[in-house]
């Protein structure tokens, strides 16, 4: 079933960690296997930008529900492009999907982001000097949801000034919208972790430790069916607990607004499904964003 652009989406679980990674050129210290670690900040890195070097393969043990590739903490340009193919087999015989070369980078600029004369003004694209200043995210949806046991992925970013890709833990996973989507109330926001040490003298002088602020998300799903409730919300959980990575996203269509929104994150606390009355079932759900 394709993917509604009018509702959340959440994803999960990351088949990556199973899965046996293969292909391409990488640095010894930093090898593919690191695109497996739980700790984005453990990374892989191409032994140069050639195409032959920057593709890489996953196999599953098995058949999987497949519908979305991510790859976060990466360090390409704002003119990267990446293709993904399924494949129903692990050898790579029988494809199912090629979604072609899409930009690594989605639009990020509104109207007013952007000053006439610039060389984004009309595409509004990412300007290379303000990549830093956001949390990198490739996210490839597929058409449908698939069966298959393989992809492979491949990288084009000759520009890049770094000379070399580097990428951290890769997600392969499945996804799913509520029936009904989320209530009003949601929370965006930000989870600041900077600290501030007041000085004695009489000027009070605060000296900070700034980190990186997470983004967080909170809001009400109140709309559930049982089979929502207990074979998705409670299984999720289960599975996830408050470890494990999930892709969320106010919609899956590229745009600055739903960019600002998409992250991978962390359940704060496993709150519990509520049974309020007949036939209908709910739950309160927290993210914390994984750096």
């Amino acid at each position: 079933m394709a993917l509604d652009p009018n509702k959340i989406a959440l994803c999960w679980p990351n088949y990556i960690g199973t899965a046996v990674v293969s292909g391409g050129a990488w640095v010894p210290t930093l090898p593919l296997e690191h695109v497996k670690d739980a700790r984005f900040s453990v990374v892989a890195k191409t032994a140069t930008l050639d195409p032959v070097d920057t593709q890489f393969s996953i196999t599953l043990p098995k058949r999987q529900r497949l519908h979305a590739l991510a790859i976060p903490a990466h360090n390409m340009s704002s003119t990267a492009t990446l293709r993904a193919r399924v494949y129903r087999d692990a050898g790579q015989t029988d494809l199912i999907l090629n979604t072609g070369w899409q930009d690594v980078w989605p639009v990020l600029y509104g109207l007013d982001d952007v000053v006439w004369g610039n060389d984004n003004f009309w595409n509004r694209r990412l300007a290379e000097d303000d990549r830093q200043n956001y949390t990198p995210l490739a996210i490839v949806f597929f058409e449908e949801r698939l069966l298959g046991s393989s992809m492979h992925v491949e990288l084009r970013d000759t520009a890049n000034p770094d000379g070399a890709i580097v990428m951290g833990r890769v997600m392969v996973t499945d996804v799913w919208q509520p029936r009904k989507n989320l209530d009003h109330g949601v929370q965006h926001g930000y989870d600041t972790g900077t600290q501030i040490t007041w000085a004695g003298d009489p000027s009070r002088t605060g000296y900070a430790r700034r980190v990186t602020p997470k983004r967080t998300v909170t809001f009400d799903l109140n709309n559930l069916n049982e089979d929502e409730a207990f074979l998705r919300i409670h299984r999720l959980q289960r599975t996830q607990d408050i470890v494990g990575e999930i892709l969320y996203l106010w919609s899956p269509v590229p745009s600055p607004i739903n960019f600002a929104r998409a992250m991978i994150a962390q359940q704060v606390e496993l709150n519990g499904i509520t049974y309020p009355y007949y036939a209908n079932y709910e739950h309160a759900m927290s993210l914390l964003e994984i750096l």
